[in-house]
Order: C-alpha cells, then sequence, then structure tokens
C-alpha cells in the first residue's frame, strides 16, 4: 500500500494543482452538464416532455445510507457556499460609508439618494450587493418630490433582509431530511445549541436545559403545527413572531416586566415548570385529572374529562408535553391554534358543530359547580341564548369551528363553558365587583401560573 501511494504522488508531483475554487467549478460544470443529459434522455423517453418540462420530483427514499451522506454532504455545502454569500458585519460597514457619502440636494434634514446615485454606489460593490441594488427595489421605498429615497430606513431594509437570510441558513442547518422542515427532534437540537448564546439565559442551569428546550419547542409547535403533522416549515418560522419573540432573549439588558411576559424567558420556563410541579401532588411525574382540576378553582370535571378524552395521555395521566400545550390554550384563547384546540374538547360527537345538546352538557356543569358555590340563580336556557347570540352561527343552533373564530369573542364561549370561575367573573363584568377579591368563593385557592 505504501508503495502505491509513493508512486501516486510521484506521478501527481509535476502535475498542475487546481485551487478549491477551481475545482469547485469543475464540479458545478460536470454536474450541470450530467442534469442536460438526464433531460435530453427524459425528453427521449416521454415525448411531452418536450412540450411540458417535468415540473413533479418524487422524493426518493432514504432508505439507502450512502444516499442520505450524500444529499446531507451536499446539502451542508450548499448552505455554507449560501452562508459566504450572506453580508458580514464589515461588508455592512463599508455600504453604510458609501450610502453616506452618496447624498443628494436639496438638504431637508435627512440623507437621501436618487436613483443615478443608488447606481452609482451599486457599481462600486461587490456582486453580493446586487439583490439589494435591483430597481424594483428603489420603487419599493418611499420617495420625495424629487424622487429620493431616504438612507436610513434603505440601510434598516439591507440589514434586516441580511439577519433573515443569516437566520434561515442557520435554521436549514438542522433540517435532517433536507425538505424545508424541522421535526420535533430538529428544533431541539436547534434551541439546545442556541441556549449558550443567548445572554438573557446565561443564567439558566444545565440540568435544566432538557425541561427548557421541551418548553420553548411546545410553543412552536402549538402555534405553528395546529394539524399535528410532526413538523414546522422554516418559511412559517420565519415569518412568525415566536422566532422573534425567542430571539429577543439576545438582548443584554431585559427588564423584569419583558422577560415575564416572554415564554422562552428563564423566568416564565421555571414558573411554568414549578407550576406543573406544584399540581403532581402525588409527586409520580404526571397529572391526574384532580391535580389538573387546581390549575384553575372553577374548572369543571366534564371539560377535564373530555381534555383527558381528546389529547395524549399515559395510563390516564397527563405528561408535561401535554401540560404544556393545555397552558399554551389556556393563556391564548384567542388564538386560532387555541380555538381549534378547545373545539375539538367541545365536538363531542365529532360532527364538526357544538349543538344544543352539547352546551346544555357543559353549561348544566358550570351551573352545578356554581350552585356548590352557593351562586344561585343562574339559568341554562338563558345562558344558551347569549352564547348563540355571541356565535353567530350560520347554521342555526350548531356552532362550527369558523363561527367561534369568525364571532370575535370565541374566547369568551370557550371560557364560559368551561370553566365556572371565568363564567362567574364575566357574569359579574359590569357589578363592580374586584374579581380578585373573589378568590374564597372558590375554597381552594387555584395555582395560577
Amino acid at each position: 500500500m505504501a508503495n502505491w501511494v509513493s508512486l501516486l504522488e510521484s506521478y501527481l508531483a509535476d502535475k498542475p494543482r487546481k485551487s478549491a475554487v477551481e475545482n469547485d467549478r469543475e464540479v458545478d460544470i460536470a454536474f450541470l452538464n450530467l442534469l442536460e443529459e438526464e433531460k435530453e434522455e427524459e425528453k427521449k423517453r416521454n415525448e411531452s416532455f418536450k412540450k411540458i418540462p417535468r415540473f413533479f420530483f418524487k422524493k426518493p427514499q432514504l432508505e439507502n445510507p450512502l444516499y442520505l451522506k450524500l444529499r446531507q454532504e451536499a446539502r451542508t455545502r450548499f448552505l455554507h457556499n449560501k452562508s459566504a454569500e450572506v453580508l458580514d458585519k464589515e461588508d455592512l460597514e463599508k455600504l453604510w460609508y458609501l450610502l453616506k457619502s452618496n447624498t443628494s440636494f436639496p438638504d431637508d434634514g435627512t440623507e437621501r439618494m436618487n436613483y443615478d446615485q443608488f447606481c452609482q454606489v451599486a457599481n462600486k460593490l461587490h456582486p453580493k450587493y446586487r439583490q439589494f441594488f435591483q430597481p424594483s427595489v428603489f420603487l419599493k421605498c418611499d420617495r420625495d418630490e424629487y424622487g429620493r429615497i431616504e438612507i436610513v430606513p434603505f440601510f434598516h431594509y439591507i440589514v434586516r433582509k441580511v439577519n433573515l437570510h443569516q437566520t434561515r441558513i442557520q435554521i436549514s442547518l438542522y433540517d435532517s431530511a433536507g425538505y424545508g422542515y424541522l421535526k420535533e427532534k430538529d428544533l431541539e437540537n436547534f434551541i439546545f445549541e442556541l441556549v449558550p448564546s443567548f445572554a438573557q439565559l446565561s443564567s439558566l442551569q444545565e440540568n435544566f436545559y432538557p425541561f427548557y428546550v421541551i418548553t420553548a419547542v411546545r410553543k412552536f409547535f402549538f402555534f405553528l403545527d395546529p394539524k399535528k403533522t410532526g413538523r414546522i416549515w422554516i418559511k412559517d418560522m420565519l415569518t412568525s413572531p415566536i422566532l422573534a419573540e425567542l430571539y429577543e432573549l439576545r438582548q443584554e439588558n431585559m427588564s423584569p416586566e419583558e422577560a415575564a411576559q416572554n415564554w422562552f424567558s428563564v423566568q416564565y420556563t421555571l414558573r411554568v415548570y414549578d407550576h406543573y410541579l406544584r399540581l403532581d401532588l402525588d409527586r409520580n411525574g404526571m397529572l391526574r385529572k384532580q391535580e389538573l382540576t387546581r390549575y384553575s378553582g372553577g374548572l369543571t370535571s366534564i371539560f377535564v374529562d373530555r381534555l383527558f378524552e381528546e389529547y395524549q395521555t399515559f395510563e390516564g395521566e397527563m405528561d408535561y408535553k401535554t401540560f404544556l400545550d393545555f397552558v399554551l390554550a389556556m393563556e391564548n384563547k384567542k388564538t386560532m391554534p387555541s380555538l381549534q384546540y378547545f373545539f375539538r374538547i367541545f365536538d363531542v360527537y365529532k360532527k364538526g358543530a357544538i349543538d344544543t345538546f352539547v352546551v346544555n352538557l357543559f353549561l348544566r356543569s358550570i351551573i352545578a359547580k356554581l350552585e356548590s358555590k352557593e351562586k344561585f340563580g343562574f339559568k341554562v336556557d338563558d345562558v344558551k341564548d347569549e352564547i348563540w347570540d355571541m356565535a353567530k352561527p350560520k347554521c342555526l343552533y350548531a356552532i362550527t369551528l369558523e363561527d367561534l373564530i369568525k364571532c370575535g369573542v370565541g374566547d369568551t364561549i370557550v371560557s364560559i363553558l368551561s370553566d365556572a370561575r371565568a363564567f362567574y367573573e364575566y357574569d359579574q363584568r359590569e357589578s363592580g365587583i374586584d374579581v380578585d377579591e373573589m378568590d374564597d368563593i372558590w375554597g381552594d385557592e387555584p395555582i395560577q401560573i
């Protein structure tokens, strides 16, 4: 073997060596030639391809480990090449200097440039800036009476686009399948490796990392995967305010008030986890129906029974992931994913609508709980009529999910049907009674997050 290697090295010693860039270019040309040859072969096999180019490509099976490795390596190289095209800090500083040096008159107190100067700056820059200096980009910007655009907003637009590209590439590195989406494990890996780089998570203890990652991942999947497909499209992540909320933790300074409202902050995640532990009276790491009822003093038994029927439990007990979905639904009742979550509970007979019988079923449980607290005078028919008035269903006496979303008060209807405490507070909203003073009505104080 050593002799063979030495012979090969001696043979190559006098040969001209190509740079890495030249090798890559040669590989690209060879690959494009192969693609063209394949297209020509397809046209011979199927005459229709001569008129209509092929637009559907079946996803290949990933059973072949060699193919999988090749695909992953190709994607990684592609993403690293794309990363090299993204403007870095020095590129942005150079761009800012050129923009500041190419302003036009008259001076109105703001720095502006016309289209000629816009083109002059573009000509002085590397081709990787070209995407930001297209005529269409200039026309998208607000222009004054002289046809000039303001430099500062234009620069901010470029910075935001650069950050978006960087984030897209960063997330795509965790796309194990390579089809533009993240599975739950992919997202867990992404967030796990982000944690040490965020200033606001520096106080997070390492032994809590797994619970933090689970808590963070559940919010993404609750809002971005309402159909429970087990995957989130990267494009949906990038346009979602949830990712922006997560990236707020990069800030060096964050007020306690802001941290208290951010699902991904250390304070919030610890508070949710502590809430779960306090509900778990038997300390077995799971929640029974009776334990979950303590989440709010007004949750009815019929609602909790239906919750445990519809959402994943283990031998009749709820784990931490399912609890997180429940918390997200309770805290975001105005959102579509939350209304979908509750509608599944109320749609007892899987007819796609909540009818009079179902409304009666849940309301009687609410009123029974109120009467157990010595609060009388509520009639099912009166409350039921109010619900129909609020929902305004297309089909009389049958509330669909679409009705619940479009009526604008779906959160109120959900609260009335599920939580006696929330119903009583809604009923007393105009009485002038401070709801915080009604805790003694409900006996055992609910454990609130």
